[in-house]
């Protein structure tokens, strides 16, 4: 295997800061986004649950300004997703996201005045991610980060039995599988972050990198403990600075270092 993370990756990964998201998601996105020429400032999040837990998109919709669809497949969670986000007039719909019938995205967001080529797409329903971003033909998001299998190494192709219930470590597509149809509809790899990987419109990859990436360029093997790696991957250069910077840049959100009284 040759040289993994290359120092632009490392740099950019710096940008990795929790707002709201689960593994400084949203802070990479933060930096993404203030990096694209033309913004619509609209963000869709599915499954979005209350809209604020984990969420990808709450820090654009309540520091940012940004429109948005938040789609919740749960009655009780998306009742609750309306109180939270209605103030800030995000549309939000109870609804199960399907690839297929009268419930794919597509239909979806043509009940509301999203545009086509709005900025921000967040796919997060443990398992079907793969078969919904295939299923969308009439939307063009510039930045899509979406689930996959954290446990799956760079490597491996596998793209989740549709409808197959959720397990940890076993649902979810190959970060491999999924980027393989990110090429397929004109997106490039630009980062992994956790279990997420993140796109871009192939139009802007040269704003973040010079080239194409692979997924073993990208991938961070966070799902993995440091035995189940091989020497190669040990060596994935920028992992642990990136990595170790991150857990410091956690400790003191959790633990802020008190003003000296001297």
């Amino acid at each position: 295997m040759n040289r993994i993370m290359n120092t632009n990756i490392e740099k950019l990964l710096h940008h990795r800061k929790i707002h709201f998201s689960q593994n400084g998601e949203d802070g990479f996105l933060d930096f993404v986004l203030s990096k694209l020429p033309e913004k619509t400032n609209w963000c869709i999040e599915f499954g979005a649950w209350d809209g604020k837990h984990l969420s990808n998109t709450h820090y654009f919709i309540t520091e940012k300004g940004y429109k948005s669809v938040l789609i919740e497949g749960e009655a009780d969670r998306c009742e609750v997703l309306s109180k939270n986000m209605g103030k800030y007039g995000a549309i939000c719909i109870n609804q199960f996201v399907d690839f297929q019938g009268k419930n794919t995205l597509d239909n979806i967001l043509a009940k509301t005045p999203i545009p086509k080529n709005f900025d921000l797409l967040s796919i997060d329903i443990d398992g079907d991610d793969y078969q919904v971003w295939q299923s969308i033909k009439n939307y063009q998001p510039k930045v899509v980060i979406i689930e996959i299998n954290i446990r799956d190494k760079p490597t491996v192709e596998r793209i989740n039995l549709p409808g197959s219930p959720y397990v940890w470590g076993l649902s979810g597509t190959s970060i491999k599988s999924m980027t393989e149809l990110a090429v397929s509809k004109g997106y490039s790899l630009i980062a992994n972050i956790s279990c997420n990987a993140i796109y871009v419109k192939d139009e802007y990859l040269k704003l973040f990198h010079d080239k194409r990436l692979t997924p073993e360029e990208a991938f961070l093997f966070e799902g993995h403990k440091y035995h189940e790696l091989t020497e190669a991957e040990k060596k994935h250069l920028g992992l642990r600075r990136v990595f170790i910077k991150y857990l410091k840049h956690c400790y003191r959100k959790t633990f802020p270092l008190r003003k000296s009284n001297n």
